[in-house]
């Protein structure tokens, strides 16, 4: 998970950390002479459990620092306890899928819930001084995800929406919030839309894996990767229906035996054949899933 801190006349911590007490962020503000207290803005593009979850921690001990990030996000910090409760009652996967419930419990227990300062939406500015953010709303890796440009060095800082060590960002169901799921046709939507900006941009921030450089080949790259998982599974559907469980076993070399690992796999899957649907390409019936 990599975290961006800009060091402006006002300072900007783009997303926190996987870990409840951000050790690695506090040794790394401590290189530069920095602390916790030094921190104007934090920004959190969505609020999967690695950007958020030392978010309490930094706004103990930082206590004047503004939290920004998006309406649906800031539902969900400022109750996050609640829809963390409220998933494990009513999400039947819990009931159904062996050690799902403990493993997601031991991820999900440490993280608090925190109330935001301030709302941002698509073309609002945060300016630090001699460089200024443009938001820029981004969903489709999740329900809602925003990202960051910097017009004047064009950078942008683009969270998990396109990552630097794979082809393609994870679009998935979440188990976790119901309706904070992927989504596979408005994660293309606002790929057009980064791509009319690619030129724009010499290097891409990504949350996971390397720095991009050349982000108008990764882009271009992501654009023609698009229908390469719908095409899999139509070309599969195609020999004859198939229940999910068959997909997956063939898409993903996984075994019958419903696990976690399986389960993960199926979440990709799941929110693929979705957009299939939406896209009338396929249907369902029962159990199965045929080709039109």
């Amino acid at each position: 998970m990599n975290t961006y801190f800009i060091n402006d006349e006002k300072t900007c911590l783009i997303d926190t950390s996987v870990e409840t007490i951000p050790h690695t962020l506090i040794q790394g503000l401590k290189k530069i002479g920095k602390n916790l207290t030094d921190i104007d803005y934090v920004l959190i593009s969505h609020i999967h459990l690695e950007h958020i979850a030392s978010l309490a921690y930094i706004k103990n001990h930082a206590p004047n620092c503004i939290i920004l990030t998006s309406p649906m996000n800031a539902d969900y910090l400022a109750n996050f306890e609640q829809y963390v409760k409220t998933a494990f009652q009513q999400n039947r996967d819990f009931q159904t899928v062996p050690g799902l419930t403990e493993f997601y419990q031991d991820l999900f227990s440490p993280i608090k819930s925190v109330q935001v300062n301030g709302i941002l939406k698509e073309n609002d500015q945060i300016s630090l001084g001699t460089y200024e953010l443009t938001v820029l709303e981004t969903p489709g890796h999740c329900a809602e995800e925003i990202t960051f440009l910097c017009k004047k060095k064009r950078l942008y800082f683009s969270s998990d929406f396109i990552i630097g060590d794979k082809l393609e960002t994870w679009i998935a169901i979440n188990p976790i919030f119901e309706h904070y799921g992927g989504d596979r046709r408005k994660y293309l939507s606002s790929l057009q839309k980064i791509a009319q900006l690619k030129n724009k941009i010499d290097i891409i921030f990504p949350a996971h894996g390397n720095i991009i450089h050349n982000p108008r080949k990764k882009i271009d790259m992501l654009l023609k990767l698009a229908d390469e998982a719908p095409k899999q599974v139509l070309s599969i559907l195609n020999t004859g229906p198939k229940t999910l469980e068959e997909l997956v076993q063939i898409c993903h070399n996984k075994n019958s035996t419903i696990d976690r690992k399986f389960y993960n796999a199926s979440r990709r899957m799941r929110a693929l054949l979705k957009y299939l649907l939406e896209e009338k390409k396929i249907y369902k019936k029962g159990e199965y899933y045929f080709i039109v």
